[in-house]
């Protein structure tokens, strides 16, 4: 893409999706690099897990009777007495892919939803509206500049209706902003259908319910959901995992980036960056950290591959960064150090590519994968009472959501580009914030069924890790810093909430329903050429729950 005047893009034009690169072979001090593209990676992971859960082989699936009990058990225990700060000994960090919080819990009870009476309006043809109606296609008629698609629920019936396994949609630099439109929020569709088609760039509008997600919802209702958590950047996957790690994407040009674009091709990117890390001032500091890799995920999701000083096996500093951002696995090594009571201070894991949700994997995959986390950090009743986990996604994956992010104002340090890069598609900011996505705290320190609406982004997670142990983010900029908080106030170490917690609905791969709709659309519809999710004929605007209620975070 050279530097012109944003477009909207193609099929055979998205940047972070084009590239396929040369078979390499993988040097032998260190974990494999991915010789394939990511996006194929994803797709053949997730058709091959559904193939495996379909034959009944695919593990455990559930927490079982003894763990709910000591989950429960737990939980009650931490409404004794108060808690301060200091008793939060490990941060564990989830981050999934490509889902926006309205498309996961636009219907949930009292959070900014399907009824939010503050949605932005807009004014198409002297008829003013909320910005849940898109305008650029009608229901039963298709584009239409007159015609408008409200949020539609993606229903579950394989084979006719894959709503588990709807095909990726574009979600580059350049249609992030054009989405979002100066912070309109009312382009969502007319992006979409440009970029993807009639039949595919409509699923912008789609939801899921309680039905649906009744792990998350669960979750939601028992934990703390925080409904003003934004991704990083108005951009794709890599530029929001970079985000997470070092609160930068190198906006001068000056250390390897800037990065705007999910790198197809990512062997030929290994060792480029050369900006500091959050792991890397954690060593510095003496303060325990290891990220846990899915070996599949390490090659397609991970970002540290991509760093020069974890490229490095000849320097002292080297070999630590990749004995602990690199070679320890998930699930084996994290389930033993909760085991040995060895977990460290700070952890993050990189998931399995099958269940990391990006379309078109089944989110009930990244459901399977949360709850086995949860269920070996309570298999450790010791190391469980002090962890605090976000489970948190990457962006939005090109889904709508109605909340219009806080942005910089142009020529802010640090949050525009002064380095316009050709994937950047001549749009040179904001960087963010960006669209919201989807956000839990789950924690003997959350517990009670609460929201929080503070702002947040992934930079709040390092932050969090910052003001917990004393260790400053790296590369953080000045607006970012005062534009968003350190969520501490998601926290509530006053009153531990109700310890009477709900048993949680099991997440069984035994289940076949996903499975189903995974095995005919997971490969093909990550690559966008799967089938399409059959679209609504008329529209429904949906409602939110009434119950139950969802107070703030005390």
């Amino acid at each position: 893409m050279s530097d012109q005047p944003a477009t909207h893009p193609t099929e055979s034009n998205r940047p972070e999706e084009t590239d396929r690169p040369a078979g390499a072979a993988a040097r032998p001090d260190r974990p494999a690099k991915a010789d394939v593209s990511r996006r194929d990676l994803i797709a053949g992971s997730a058709g091959a897990f559904s193939a495996v859960a379909l034959a009944g082989v695919g593990g455990s699936g559930h927490l079982t009777d003894p763990q709910k009990r000591l989950l429960d058990t737990t939980l009650a225990a931490s409404a004794t007495g108060a808690a301060s700060l200091s008793d939060v000994k490990h941060v564990v960090v989830l981050m999934q892919e490509n889902r926006s919080f309205d498309q996961y819990f636009g219907t949930l009870s009292g959070v900014r939803g399907f009824s939010d009476p503050a949605v932005p309006t807009q004014t198409v043809g002297g008829q003013t509206s909320p910005v849940f109606n898109q305008y650029g296609f009608a229901p039963g008629i298709g584009p239409s500049p007159t015609g408008y698609l409200q949020p539609f629920h993606l229903v579950s019936n394989p084979p006719l209706e894959n709503g588990q396994s709807t095909n990726d949609i574009t979600h580059s630099w350049a249609a992030q902003h054009q989405s979002w439109n100066g912070g309109a929020m009312d382009s969502f569709v007319s992006t979409h259908v440009a970029a993807d088609g009639a039949t595919n760039g409509p699923v912008t509008m789609g939801y899921f319910t309680r039905q649906d997600l009744a792990f998350y919802h669960a979750l939601a209702d028992a934990f703390t959901i925080c409904d003003g958590y934004h991704c990083s950047v108005l951009g794709p996957t890599d530029p929001n995992r970079l985000m997470l790690m070092s609160a930068s994407i190198d906006p001068e040009g000056t250390h390897g980036g800037p990065v705007v674009q999910t790198f197809g091709n990512r062997l030929a990117e290994a060792g480029k960056l050369k900006w500091e890390t959050m792991p890397e001032r954690l060593l510095a500091a003496g303060v325990s950290w290891k990220v846990y890799n899915d070996p599949i995920g390490l090659a397609a999701l991970s970002p540290l591959p991509y760093f020069k000083n974890y490229d490095n096996p000849l320097s002292i500093t080297g070999l630590e960064l990749i004995a602990r951002g690199l070679t320890p696995s998930y699930p084996g090594d994290f389930k033993s150090d909760i085991a040995s009571g060895h977990l460290p201070s700070v952890s993050w894991i990189i998931p399995p590519v099958a269940q990391c949700e990006h379309p078109a994997a089944p989110p009930y995959y990244g459901e399977y994968f949360v709850q086995e986390v949860l269920a070996a950090l309570v298999s450790n009743p010791e190391v469980w009472a002090q962890t605090v986990v976000f489970v948190v996604y990457d962006e939005n994956g090109g889904f709508f959501d109605h909340v219009p992010p806080p942005t910089a104002p142009a020529g802010t340090p640090g949050e525009w580009l002064t380095t316009l890069p050709s994937a950047a598609g001549g749009v040179n900011g904001p960087i963010g914030l960006g669209f919201r996505t989807p956000a839990l705290v789950i924690s003997p320190f959350s517990a009670g069924g609460y929201k929080y609406s503070g702002t947040l982004d992934h930079t709040s997670v390092l932050r969090f890790i910052e003001t917990r142990f004393g260790v400053p983010v790296p590369n953080l900029s000045a607006w970012r810093r005062g534009a968003t908080g350190d969520f501490t106030g998601a926290l509530n170490f006053t009153a531990p909430g109700d310890p009477a917690f709900p048993t949680l609905p099991v997440v069984s791969l035994g289940d076949t329903t996903a499975a189903e709709q995974a095995v005919l659309n997971a490969l093909a519809g990550t690559l966008d050429v799967g089938i399409p999710y059959p679209l609504p004929t008329s529209n429904s605007m949906p409602a939110q729950e009434a119950t139950p209620s969802r107070p703030a975070v005390p």
